[in-house]
């Protein structure tokens, strides 16, 4: 009996929810039709958008919670989850939302969603004006609606990845590299450390193409500074969360990096007389047109240095990044495994 009420109690309530809903929908612009007051579903559903079945609390006194959030443009939410039904209409803006098992919904001005409960998620804004979403939290006044997760741990499964994992140390492997990892300190994009320790480890066949670009270079009187190699997948999943208007110049976590499989290097270029590092087009993690392999600003100096590492890293075997001239790729990434292992 108690449970019928209950939930006759919270049919009224998102009734009420969505007539609201649609009131600012005619405010904004709609006519009124000639037999107003009248009814559009925006949202009919027995499951959330993570699929989970809906269930109200078995017990409590009702309670219901309308607010309106704002998220700025280029901010996330950071990932959480509902204890309770909740409805989601999105006023202004856009919005994708994820999902801890890997599915992305795209929300645009005027969408409606049975929002996720106990599957993880977290929202971006990759719009330029406020996202602003309508939502009604159906629960009791003994729940909390809502509560802060960790991200995803997992990496993606890559069964077709079936080369031996063969990481090596690059201060041990090759002692002529100068090593400037960026993420071991505050000084990088994310302005925090990501890495507990200052190592740089490569796939072995990468790791002697690197060297074989190295004798190159230092022969031309340039040695070559790393700024980073195999990154764990926690961090680029760290990156893509909380910097989603840079996502042209970082690795969708969903499909993970080349860094992840151990075969990718950021790297640049030091004198040999002055052991001083040179000055290319952009800084490291630049995110701008200047960052391109292709830029044609800057002098003709730091032009001429950055093709001179290009030339030397693909005469071995690894191809430049589009985005980043620091940032090189090794042939055959593919066959490596998504790798989430700790530096230590």
């Amino acid at each position: 009996m108690h449970q019928v009420m209950y939930q006759q109690i919270l049919f009224r309530a998102l009734s009420l929810t969505i007539s609201c809903i649609i009131s600012i929908n005619l405010l904004q612009g709609t006519a009124f039709a000639d037999d107003y007051p009248h009814m559009q579903i925006l949202l009919e559903t027995e499951h959330t958008i993570a699929g989970e079945p809906l269930a109200y609390p078995q017990s409590g006194q009702a309670k219901v919670t309308s607010a309106i959030i704002t998220i700025p443009p280029g901010q996330s939410t950071g990932w959480h989850r509902h204890k309770v039904p909740l409805v989601g209409y999105l006023l202004a803006g856009e919005l994708e939302m994820e999902y801890a098992h890997g599915k992305r919904v795209q929300l645009k001005t005027g969408e409606a969603i049975m929002e996720a409960m106990a599957m993880p998620h977290i929202g971006a804004n990759l719009g330029t004006i406020p996202a602003q979403i309508f939502v009604a939290f159906l629960g009791t006044d003994k729940t909390d609606f809502t509560e802060i997760t960790n991200a995803p741990t997992i990496a993606p499964a890559t069964p077709n990845a079936t080369a031996e994992v063969d990481l090596l140390d690059l201060a041990i492997f090759d002692k002529r590299l100068q090593l400037d990892i960026r993420y071991a300190t505050a000084n990088n994009f994310m302005a925090k450390p990501l890495y507990p320790v200052a190592r740089a480890m490569l796939q072995r066949p990468a790791a002697e193409a690197l060297a074989r670009a190295h004798d190159r270079l230092r022969s031309a009187g340039y040695g070559l500074i790393v700024f980073d190699a195999y990154r764990p997948w926690q961090v680029t999943r760290a990156m893509w969360d909380e910097h989603p208007l840079d996502r042209a110049y970082l690795s969708d976590p969903l499909k993970g990096s080349r860094h992840n499989r151990g075969c990718a290097i950021d790297i640049t270029l030091y004198d040999l007389k002055t052991g001083k590092e040179v000055t290319m087009p952009s800084s490291y993690d630049e995110f701008t047109e200047r960052a391109h392999p292709d830029y044609k600003g800057g002098t003709v100096e730091q032009r001429k240095l950055r093709d001179l590492l290009r030339a030397a890293m693909e005469a071995e075997g690894f191809t430049v990044y589009q985005n980043e001239w620091w940032h090189f790729d090794y042939k055959g990434w593919e066959a490596y495994p998504v790798l989430n292992r700790p530096l230590q």
